[in-house]
């Protein structure tokens, strides 16, 4: 009797916690166009301009924006930033290599918010917004991602986009978990 007292809230509760991972946040409301520029903007324009308008591609390491002092603390509390970073990516005056910087800016966004930023990087993707090499960015699970890979809404997103981006041995090591164990030594 004693285990069924105790069983019975606690069926509730975990239905609930499900559901928020299951759910992403809803980013939809980002999508104004007419916003200004905000802290992110000006960041990544600066960052960029200073790198002499450098490609990514060009770059020794495209995660060099997170060795700036200014991109650390965005990257560490990115929550206020899901938006803008959103406009960025949208917005035909950035360029591919300021959305690159951008991504990796919103690596540690929690996982229900990032999972609204997978879909719309995936509709942006379809829009042609965005290039392949961002997508591919997004949807590879680094920061708060590899830790979920188990989580279901979130491996239906990276099964959904993952296909026509990435090799079929990375997707499986993904899958199957062996990507968050080789993770740690394999930096970003």
């Amino acid at each position: 009797m004693k285990r069924l007292f105790w069983i019975l809230p606690a069926i509730p509760l975990l239905l609930i916690m499900g559901w928020r991972f299951w759910s992403p946040v809803d980013l939809s409301s980002c999508t104004n166009d007419t916003a200004a520029p905000g802290p992110l903007s000006v960041f990544i324009r600066n960052y960029f301009e200073s790198n002499l308008r450098t490609d990514w591609r060009d770059m020794d390491d495209r995660f060099d924006v997170l060795s700036t002092p200014e991109g650390q603390s965005i990257a560490s509390q990115p929550q206020p930033y899901a938006c803008e970073a959103l406009h960025i990516l949208q917005s035909p005056t950035f360029s591919q290599s300021e959305k690159i910087y951008t991504t990796v800016l919103m690596f540690q966004l929690p996982i229900s918010q990032y999972m609204g930023f997978m879909d719309r990087s995936h509709q942006l993707y379809t829009e042609h917004s965005i290039d392949q090499e961002v997508m591919k960015l997004v949807i590879l699970p680094r920061g708060t991602a590899i830790n979920y890979w188990w989580l279901p809404a979130w491996r239906q997103r990276f099964t959904r986009d993952a296909p026509n981006m990435l090799d079929t041995n990375l997707i499986s090591r993904v899958l199957s978990g062996h990507h968050w164990f080789e993770y740690p030594g394999a930096g970003f």
